[in-house]
């Protein structure tokens, strides 16, 4: 049965948590961007780009890469301009427009015909800016590069948060085998228990029968005082469970739900045993168990 380490060894991959945020800024084709990357549990990924304009055409590319690092999440992922405004185009045959208008205006209404030159720009058509010249290949592959690199800093601060949820996954975890522990101890004294039990059923039971009672009613209840009896099942299955549960954990991700399946499948075991014993013995231990698989079940919530 599984054996509660301390915590992962230097070679195992660890749990990976789906809360992370990273920053970052690098340089492409002569202009400096910032990536900010920030996700939050999800049942799959779904991955949010905001990108300038004029990188429009790589999204499909950073949604790529996105679901190659992080696999699950919601993931919020911006990338800014830091370079200034580029260059403004005026249009001068608008701007002479615009004062022709202006001063038709002010001829029709009696108004003195002076036109500040703020007057004019305020027009969008006289002053605009320049439209951001999409990235050449080289530049392209750079900014890509930038924004990698801001994915797997998001993946690295997943990781450091998933190695903190294993620690306290794997305190649960060593309070389920302690508690266990308590109850396989404890079997020999609940079976003995039961025994008595059934042997005072079973004389009721022929006492009726005696007196004219239905035979196969007896069988019946004979059949399933013999499955009460018996928890061999759920101890073997549970310590299946528990070896799986071990085997996953020190494995390769994705973790989560295929543990949070697991920690299912002991809370039923525990509660079978709980519900065949009925010993007060081991109903205090099977909720011990209960409790701390449903603690673990809570940090499994956010996990990759």
């Amino acid at each position: 049965m599984y054996t509660s380490r301390g915590s992962a060894g230097d070679d195992q991959v660890g749990l990976k948590s789906m809360t992370g945020f990273a920053s970052g800024s690098f340089e492409a084709g002569g202009v400096r961007y910032t990536c900010t990357a920030r996700s939050v549990n999800r049942k799959g990924l779904d991955l949010s780009v905001r990108l300038p304009s004029d990188l429009q055409a790589l999204e499909p590319m950073v949604r790529h890469l996105a679901s190659v690092v992080l696999v699950r999440g919601d993931v919020f992922l911006v990338v800014e301009r830091e370079a200034p405004i580029p260059g403004l185009v005026v249009d001068e045959d608008a701007a002479r427009q615009v004062i022709e208008a202006l001063r038709r205006v002010a001829l029709a209404v009696g108004a003195t015909p002076d036109i500040p030159v703020s007057a004019v720009v305020a027009f969008p058509e006289v002053v605009r800016q320049r439209p951001p010249t999409p990235p050449d290949p080289e530049a392209a592959h750079a900014i890509l590069d930038g924004i990698s690199r801001i994915l797997r800093a998001l993946d690295e601060a997943r990781l450091r948060e998933g190695e903190a949820i294993e620690r306290d996954i794997r305190a649960h975890l060593a309070q389920v085998c302690e508690a266990w522990a308590a109850i396989r101890a404890a079997i020999p004294l609940v079976q003995e228990a039961l025994r008595e039990k059934a042997k005072t059923r079973l004389q009721e039971l022929l006492a009726a029968t005696a007196l004219g009672g239905n035979h196969a009613s007896l069988e019946a209840a004979l059949a399933a005082l013999a499955d009460r009896m018996d928890v061999s099942e759920e101890v073997a299955r549970m310590e299946a469970h528990l070896d799986q549960f071990a085997a996953v954990l020190e494995g390769p991700p994705p973790h989560g739900r295929r543990l949070d399946f697991l920690c299912q499948e002991m809370m039923r075991e525990a509660g079978t045993l709980g519900a065949k014993a009925q010993s007060a013995a081991t109903s205090h231990l099977v909720v011990s168990v209960k409790t701390a698989l449903e603690r673990i079940r809570e940090q499994l919530a956010n996990v990759v």
